[in-house]
């Protein structure tokens, strides 16, 4: 079955090419051999990506082959039909700023209106451990605009159903002013949990995450000893003595058949004082309330752009209980995280915070095509606590031999930044040098963090996710 499976994936992957070489020389792809690691696992890895546009439409393929060390492909990038779904990596209509934009697929640096509901969000954090197929669009008719998004449409197939939707309405008015209004909601923040084996208990608490018939130690070993006499007091002796852990399936709680919702709606007012190809200024307020929990605005924002410099500043005021920005780039982590045996969603967490006052501020420019640098930056101050959060990405774009360098750090929320591992941190680097015309190695690591034990520190090989990647990446 599992060669049936290479040789299937390998024939797309022949057949795409000859597709795309059968097109035009505005398509581009890469052919991908290497190593990777995933899950703490390590695997060869051949991969194909196109992107191939066709007047308005565009789509591009993303196939993967992870092959383990006896010769085996992943099972679990084959065994359902979302995973054939998966090597769609996008599908488009126009781009953004058209009258009409759509994208299925890898989602990232989505927004709505200004970004105090929904800000920078990626459905691609925790790519390729797992793939996420979103959607995003807007229309722009007259003086009326949408924008609107999808976090992930498998998880409708979830057994709690409910993905993460947003959308915002906007409408010109007069004066130059722009009135928009937003909403979002994310109709169960448990489905952000991994479960594998699909029997309701997230990988992070189920001692057997491939095998759906255990969840505990005690359950297999109670398998294992079906006949024999005195099983349980043999149970006893095993966990007396250290050998399995004492946890009974009945003490943990099955999240796959629970459900927790959360939704907040917006409100923005902006007016652009100068429009130029140079030269823009924007002026801007904001407004959003979490249903059932706090309040912030905005006032003022500045959003100023000279060449390829744009630079934004705003005051912000959060009331207890909200967060800027909630639906993040690192919202897919932080969803719904563990803390031990114990699941806490980020909603949870709203009840420790408190009223603050601040600023955000931030820059995106590309110097010249010599290099990139796009960074955000918020600074809110209670009685208390604060919340600090930093978003940044730095590229160089042109050293010879260099195809790509790049790294970048984001960590939302936080009390300060003494302290770089937090389960809302990402961070890592890309590198490539290219050996020949078209052709590179590349090496690519990425790092994200979970408090397994919830003792509230980052600590042990267990309670970092660290993906890695080395490979030689074909160009055409």
């Amino acid at each position: 079955m599992r060669k049936l499976k290479l040789f299937s994936a390998l024939f797309i992957i022949a057949i795409s090419i000859v597709t795309l070489n059968a097109q035009n020389d505005q398509m581009s792809g890469s052919v991908i051999i290497g190593a990777t690691t995933i899950n703490n696992t390590n695997y060869q890895h051949i991969g194909f990506r196109a992107d191939i546009p066709i007047w308005k439409l565009g789509f591009g393929l993303d196939i993967q082959l992870y092959i383990d060390d006896q010769g085996n492909v992943r099972e679990e990038d084959w065994d359902e039909f979302q995973d054939y779904l998966d090597k769609i990596y996008y599908v488009r209509w126009g781009h953004k700023g058209d009258p009409l934009y759509l994208r299925v697929g890898g989602l990232e640096n989505v927004n709505l209106g200004y970004g105090i509901v929904l800000n920078n969000y990626s459905n691609m954090v925790q790519y390729p451990t797992y793939k996420r197929l979103g959607m995003e669009g807007s229309t722009k008719f007259g003086g009326i605009g949408t924008e609107f998004f999808i976090n992930n449409f498998k998880e409708a197939f979830a057994d709690k159903p409910g993905m993460l939707i947003g959308a915002r309405a906007s409408y010109d008015l007069p004066f130059m002013l722009v009135a928009g209004a937003t909403i979002a909601s994310d109709f169960n923040q448990y489905n952000g949990l991994f479960d594998t084996d699909g029997d309701g208990y997230p990988d992070a608490i189920d001692a057997y995450p491939n095998d759906k018939r255990f969840v505990t130690e005690k359950d297999k070993w109670r398998h294992n000893l079906q006949g024999a006499p005195n099983i349980e007091e043999t149970i006893d002796v095993l966990v007396a003595n250290g050998v399995i852990d004492p946890t009974e399936k009945d003490e943990l709680i099955k999240y796959g058949d629970k459900s927790s919702s959360v939704t907040i709606v917006g409100a923005d007012l902006g007016m652009p004082l100068i429009e130029g190809d140079l030269v823009e200024l924007d002026i801007y307020t904001q407004v959003a309330q979490i249903i059932d929990h706090g309040l912030g605005f905005t006032l003022p924002g500045i959003r100023f752009k000279l060449g390829p410099v744009t630079t934004f500043a705003e005051y912000r005021h959060a009331n207890e209980e909200f967060l800027f920005g909630y639906f993040n780039q690192t919202y897919e982590i932080e969803r719904a995280r563990t803390f031990g045996k114990e699941v806490i969603t980020k909603k949870e967490l709203l009840g420790a915070v408190e009223s603050m006052d601040g600023y955000f501020a931030g820059i995106h420019t590309n110097l010249f095509d010599l290099a990139f640098l796009n960074l955000g930056y918020q600074d809110l101050r209670g009685d208390t606590t604060n919340a600090k959060s930093i978003n940044g990405e730095f590229g160089i774009t042109a050293i010879p031999k260099l195809s790509i360098a790049k790294a970048y750090y984001a960590q939302n929320n936080v009390h300060d930044f003494t302290v770089l591992k937090t389960p809302s941190t990402i961070m890592g680097y890309v590198f490539g040098y290219e050996i020949s015309s078209g052709v590179s190695i590349n090496f690519d690591t990425r790092f994200s963090y979970e408090d397994k034990n919830g003792d509230g520190k980052i600590k042990g090989d267990n309670e970092t996710n660290k993906s890695i990647s080395i490979y030689t990446e074909i160009r055409f």
